[in-house]
């Protein structure tokens, strides 16, 4: 297929992704946006969409199915707790952590752990462990433009707005004192960051590796194999002073780890 076919899909699928999200918002109780204020006993949990988190699977048969560590995870949290999780699909971080800062949110899953993130919020122990890569297209004799992130100075790297990356490679430019160009992607997925590079319009971007495996079987010469981060922590943020909900959530992550 094309780039621009492939696009095209793309496209496709987000139009079926938004409507999974307003199907997952009525999802448990039949409301939708509706604050934490305003229904105590339910909990709105902000889940990022991608590969590893949230994703709809297309079926030859129509019949679409929902999969993602985060998504069954917050499944099994509403069976744990006996309270209903309604589930918001987010593509843009900064706009949920913003409203998780408001209280529209009670649980965002799931970013990458780090001390920017803990000074404002509060973090649960890990969920499952990923890193940031660089991905980039190999020339037809297989070369790669850059060898290590070393060689991004003076290069456009793309990343979602909100990611961990910008931070990371904004220290990058500091340790090889150059300037790298880091374009933060707004309302992008690390999919759709992955699609403008293996289709040859963007050179760089950086996502979490197991996004780009996944979009490496759409795109084989889609190379990930130089590493921008060392291997993370994914975490569950809360919002500041919900300790006894982070208690909980805490308990249930344990349960889950030790198969109890």
């Amino acid at each position: 297929m094309h780039g621009k076919g492939r696009m095209a899909v793309y496209v496709l699928l987000l139009l079926l992704v938004v409507a999974a999200m307003i199907a997952i918002r009525v999802s448990g109780n039949g409301k939708s946006d509706r604050s934490v204020s305003e229904e105590a006993d339910t909990i709105h949990a902000a889940i990022v969409y991608g590969p590893t988190s949230f994703r709809v699977l297309e079926s030859a048969d129509g019949k679409d199915s929902i999969a993602g560590i985060n998504y069954h995870l917050l499944t099994q949290l509403q069976d744990s707790l006996g309270i209903p999780v309604v589930k918001h699909p987010v593509i843009d971080r900064d706009d949920a952590l913003a409203r998780l800062a408001k209280g529209e949110y009670d649980i965002l899953a799931s970013l990458p752990a780090d001390n920017h993130l803990k000074k404002k919020f509060l973090t649960t122990e890990e969920v499952y462990l990923d890193r940031l890569v660089l991905i980039q297209k190999k020339g037809r004799d297989g070369r790669l433009k850059a060898k290590s992130a070393l060689d991004l100075e003076g290069d456009t790297v793309h990343v979602e707005r909100g990611s961990a990356a910008t931070r990371r490679l904004e220290n990058l430019q500091r340790e090889i004192g150059g300037e790298i160009h880091v374009k933060e992607e707004s309302g992008l997925s690390e999919e759709y960051l992955a699609m403008k590079v293996g289709t040859g319009e963007w050179d760089f971007a950086v996502v979490n590796e197991r996004t780009a495996g996944d979009m490496q079987t759409l795109y084989p010469d889609l190379d990930f194999s130089t590493p921008v981060s060392f291997t993370q922590f994914q975490v569950w943020v809360l919002p500041a002073g919900n300790d006894s909900l982070l208690v909980k959530v805490n308990r249930f992550l344990d349960k889950m780890k030790s198969g109890v």
